[in-house]
């Protein structure tokens, strides 16, 4: 993270499992509190064990000034970024079958948040591009996308 940050680079940290979470809180709460995350992912389970509470709005509203930017996703209500206080929320996108494995749709959320950021969208239209990924990683069995995303993103 450091040589990340002396290079002028942005540091992206998922909180991934929340099995992790609990015997590293100490841990994460210190690389937040010390600058080192300059993006948090999250889903809502996660962000509820990191803050150690129990409602999504109270944990996001514990963590979000101690991040310059968190992105929370929230299942079958869509995700959530705070930016500077800013609070941008997106639902989900429906695509094909629905909801059919969920392996990935965290992983391919992030990835097309990512693509969003990277190519200087704004933090909705990067929740877009985010559930547009994942809603097509559910619709069938396996973490890796079977159609274009990027033509399912120009196209939604």
């Amino acid at each position: 993270m450091a040589i990340a940050h002396e290079a002028g680079r942005k540091v992206a940290f998922t909180l991934s499992d929340i099995a992790c979470i609990a015997p590293h809180r100490a841990e994460m709460m210190a690389m937040l509190d010390a600058g080192a995350i300059d993006l948090l992912f999250a889903n809502e389970n996660e962000i509820c064990e990191l803050a150690d509470l129990a409602g999504r709005d109270s944990a996001i509203a514990a963590i979000q000034d101690k991040v310059p930017l968190i992105v929370v996703t929230c299942g079958e209500q869509g995700a959530i970024a705070v930016e500077a206080g800013r609070r941008v929320e997106v639902p989900i996108a429906r695509i094909g079958r629905g909801v059919v494995d969920t392996t990935g749709a965290g992983d391919l959320f992030a990835a097309g948040f990512l693509v969003g950021q990277a190519q200087g969208r704004s933090l909705e239209h990067s929740l877009r591009i985010g559930a547009v990924a994942a809603a097509e990683v559910i619709s069938h069995v396996g973490a890796r996308p079977e159609a274009g995303l990027k033509e399912l993103v120009e196209s939604l």
